[in-house]
């Protein structure tokens, strides 16, 4: 099979090039809505990975929260990504919701999955 020099250049240039667009994203399409009674709602569009991002809802915290990003996230009951004793973070799947109904406390933070997240999450239970 014969392959012209004009698309075996074009297949070199553009084939990389979308594989490292693909591989290097730092931000998740989507967005994560978190919820605290019939009062207050906060969200957060495309939050980026890696690097230690951890993003923050309202100081005073969420008790729902809605993932409709393209990466799976871990939810936090401290500020800064960090769980306090006796309070793991729980697992939410991209496109899946979770409640605090059956855990203590309220969450104030999240981080992504798929670059380590910047403290290891205390593993509690898993949203299914």
């Amino acid at each position: 099979m014969r392959v012209r020099r004009r698309t075996l250049a074009a297949l070199l240039t553009t084939v990389p090039l979308a594989v490292a667009v693909a591989g290097c994203s730092d931000s998740s399409a989507g967005q994560v809505t978190g919820t605290r009674g019939l009062h207050f709602s906060q969200t957060i569009a495309n939050p980026a990975q890696g690097n230690g991002a951890c993003h923050r809802f309202a100081p005073r915290g969420v008790d729902h929260v809605t993932n409709n990003t393209g990466v799976d996230i871990w939810l936090h009951k401290g500020l800064d990504c960090d769980d306090p004793s006796g309070r793991p973070s729980t697992y939410l799947p991209t496109t899946f919701s979770a409640g605090t109904a059956e855990t203590p406390g309220l969450w104030h933070s999240f981080s992504t999955v798929g670059w380590p997240p910047p403290v290891a999450p205390n593993v509690g239970r898993t949203v299914n």
